[in-house]
């Protein structure tokens, strides 16, 4: 009999036994899908939050690419093109002006006085003013840039250009920027009549006259410091 009961009470306690493995297997078997669950919905929360996020940066780079593009339209479109033509116009004036320093083909002409002589304020005048006629566009003396309000002068023992003096004993040369299709036909002959004109004015007074034709005459910009500068008192008429 105590055989039989230890034989029952054996039973019951090895199937509790497995009851409680199979309900260890069971709890265990949840939890994980349970967690596998949980993970998969926030892997997809976070797949969705990058989308979001990446949408948010392209819809940013586009902006950005249309603001950069509206940059370039401005600095290329016709608002600055018409700047661009007054800067242009304005530096044409300038130069026109003798504001600027030009360079182009003309002609350099060198007078030299006699010993013992003194150059004239006339003849440097009638040279500037010939040269002029010729459609000289640029006129220098002594590196003086001739502009509409330029003297030349004589001072006793100096020739006063933009108020600079220079000793009348000393060379003076004339430069000028003129056609390059003219100097060999028109604009050196005449000169050089000119010259004669001078020599049969002034006898053994005339200075003797180099004139020569170069590819490239250099004439400086007028200096601020000069008198001819100066505009303080011109107003513009309304």
């Amino acid at each position: 009999m105590d055989k039989k009961k230890w034989a029952q009470r054996g039973g019951l306690f090895a199937i509790c036994i497995l009851l409680g493995v199979a309900l260890a297997l069971l709890i265990k078997s949840q939890n994980t899908s349970s967690l596998s669950e949980q993970n998969m919905q926030d892997l997809q929360n976070n797949v969705i939050e990058y989308q979001r996020r990446n949408e948010e940066l392209s819809n940013r780079n586009a902006q950005l690419q249309n603001y950069i593009s509206e940059l370039e339209s401005d600095l290329t479109g016709e608002g600055n093109e018409v700047l661009s033509r007054l800067i242009d116009e304005r530096e044409n004036y300038a130069i026109f002006a003798g504001l600027r320093p030009a360079v182009n083909s003309g002609v350099v002409i060198t007078l030299s006085t006699v010993p013992g002589q003194k150059m004239k304020d006339s003849v440097l005048r009638e040279y500037v003013n010939e040269l002029s006629a010729l459609g000289a566009q640029a006129i220098s003396i002594n590196d003086e840039r001739k502009v509409a309000t330029t003297e030349i002068r004589a001072r006793q023992d100096s020739i006063l250009i933009n108020s600079v003096a220079f000793d009348r004993e000393h060379d003076f040369e004339i430069k000028a920027i003129l056609r390059s299709d003219d100097l060999e036909q028109n604009v050196l002959p005449y000169l050089k009549t000119v010259s004669d004109s001078i020599a049969a004015q002034l006898g053994d007074e005339a200075p003797s006259v180099r004139i020569e034709t170069l590819a490239n005459v250099e004439i400086p910009a007028l200096r601020e410091d000069r008198i001819a500068y100066q505009y303080d008192l011109l107003k513009p008429v309304q």
